[in-house]
């Protein structure tokens, strides 16, 4: 399921794929050639495919196995690392197929690089705000290094899953003080789909870059709604755990739609996934899924500089943090943690048997 699920998607996946020309260097070609559009530019800028190559695991000659060389700049060699994961779906989602399994690392300098991006200089008043947010860390250099990278995640309000600097930009940290059983329950501001008093919960952590949460979404969710959530038997709890700035920045879109549009918006998210993250521009692309939702350009923008919709997004980070969320999707089914048991047939094994 995790290996083939984003063929659920349909044909464009495919479609994508098609064009690869068979052997390993007609492929890492097509890697280094595409990689602006495969990784997105922040990625791009410090880093570059160098080769692939047969893992330990590799049992055939058909990509199993297959760990991308990706040449890393030392300066970003430890943010990267933290972004493997998220590196190996992308490239798979990308072609259509699993064509990698694993990435190792090599620091180098990177010889064709992007146009440095200019980072804007913090903000006096966000410097002070977030300064006073730290200030209940006891070690003092710790306490410097969060103030500065809080300030410059607040002056850029580009969130990163589990960055440290997340922590900062929220005004109501409302995992902090909850218990397990809390936030296993729906808080304020989760989006429910179904009765609100159905006996049994689902609750989903979710990426819209992710390819696996995607297949939830087109081929899980349709089964599981006429099953389960139209009998009111179950109800579902969409919660964000974005794995990089486009999942973030769609998810704040969610956030900005009328509320009875929201699961209808994460579907034409998912659906067009390949569209948009494939696309030269994808935030641009992203608006474009959505505009029939009521999204225009004009309110998108508006929507990235939302504190509401950010904020909402960083909370769901926090409380999938505390519960242990580590990738997505992550499914919580009345109260424990199934990771993602992938087919509708899974699915609906575990509720029967825990159901209520």
């Amino acid at each position: 399921m995790r290996e083939n699920g984003f063929r659920a998607i349909g044909g464009l996946a495919q479609r994508l794929a098609s064009g690869i020309a068979k052997g390993r260097g007609a492929s890492i070609a097509r890697l280094r050639a595409e990689w602006l559009a495969i990784a997105g530019p922040d990625l791009a800028r410090t880093t570059r495919p160098e080769a692939l190559v047969a893992g330990r695991g590799a049992r055939n000659s058909s990509g199993a196995g297959k760990v991308l060389r990706l040449r890393v700049s030392g300066a970003a060699a430890l943010e990267v690392q933290h972004q493997t994961g998220q590196i190996v779906e992308r490239v798979n989602s990308y072609f259509g197929h699993r064509m990698v399994d694993d990435i190792r690392l090599v620091q180098g300098a990177i010889g064709r690089a992007l146009p440095p991006r200019v980072t804007p200089a913090p903000d006096p008043q966000a410097v002070t705000r977030v300064a006073a947010r730290a200030a209940a860390v006891e070690d003092p250099d710790l306490r410097a290094a969060l103030t500065r990278l809080g300030a410059r995640v607040a002056s850029r309000r580009s969130v990163l899953a589990g960055a440290v600097g997340a922590l900062f930009v929220a005004d109501d940290l409302r995992a902090q003080g909850l218990s397990r059983a809390q936030m296993l329950e729906p808080m304020p501001g989760d989006h429910i789909l179904g009765d609100p008093k159905a006996p049994n919960t689902l609750i989903d952590y979710a990426s819209f870059t992710c390819p696996h949460c995607a297949t939830f979404y087109i081929g899980v969710l349709p089964t599981l709604r006429r099953d389960w959530i139209d009998t009111g038997r179950l109800r579902l709890i969409h919660r964000h755990f974005p794995s990089d700035i486009y999942a973030t920045r769609a998810a704040q879109l969610t956030e900005c739609v009328p509320p009875d549009r929201f699961y209808a918006t994460c579907d034409a998210l998912f659906r067009g996934q390949v569209e948009w993250m494939t696309a030269s521009d994808p935030l641009v692309d992203m608006v474009a899924v959505v505009a029939a939702q009521g999204v225009t350009p004009e309110s998108a923008q508006a929507c990235f500089a939302s504190d509401r919709a950010l904020d909402k997004v960083v909370a769901d980070v926090q409380s999938g943090q505390a519960l242990g969320v580590t990738f997505t999707p992550t499914l919580f089914i009345n109260e424990e943690n199934y990771a993602n048991p992938g087919s509708m047939d899974a699915i609906g094994a575990i509720l029967r048997q825990v159901g209520r």
